[in-house]
């Protein structure tokens, strides 16, 4: 569909560094301009990646949920501790909306917030299990997020 997403940033860009930045006179909107600028140019770059980003966290929460479910069927206290927490994943689309993403993802961290405030003190082998999954979770989230924190344009 045209025009694409990055097709709309880029004439946006064009017309500030074209007909916008010159006209202006004082030091302050030269700078709010350049701002602009470079907010566009991540807002770019980001949607190209986001997306596909993501859609891998969201996998990523689910198999914390699958490692949950695991470890409450062991029982012990982890058992206890996750019997009032819902850790259905869900239904997945092979390619979802933005918003469908976000509002799964929000959903998706708050139950895995809520097995983390769950947990009990003493840890069996199955908590530290679920508990390895959850820092490995965490881990790769970092990455994700470094990744679009890495776009940063000059």
């Amino acid at each position: 569909m045209r025009p694409t997403p990055a097709e709309i940033v880029e004439g946006l860009q064009y017309n500030l560094r074209a007909d916008l930045i010159p006209e202006l006179q004082s030091p302050w909107a030269k700078r709010i301009a350049g701002n602009m600028l470079w907010a566009l140019e991540h807002l770019k770059q980001r949607l190209e990646e986001e997306h596909a980003l993501a859609v891998d966290e969201n996998a990523d929460l689910r198999g914390v949920l699958a490692a949950a479910t695991t470890a409450r069927a062991e029982g012990g206290t982890l058992a206890d501790a996750l019997a009032s927490i819902d850790l259905a994943p869900g239904d997945t689309r092979e390619w979802p909306a933005a918003e469908e993403l976000t509002a799964e993802n929000a959903r998706l961290r708050t139950l895995v917030d809520a097995i983390v405030e769950a947990f009990p003190a003493e840890r069996d082998d199955a908590a530290e299990a679920l508990w390895r999954e959850i820092l490995g979770y965490i881990a790769r989230q970092t990455e994700r997020d470094g990744a679009l924190i890495e776009i940063n344009p000059g």
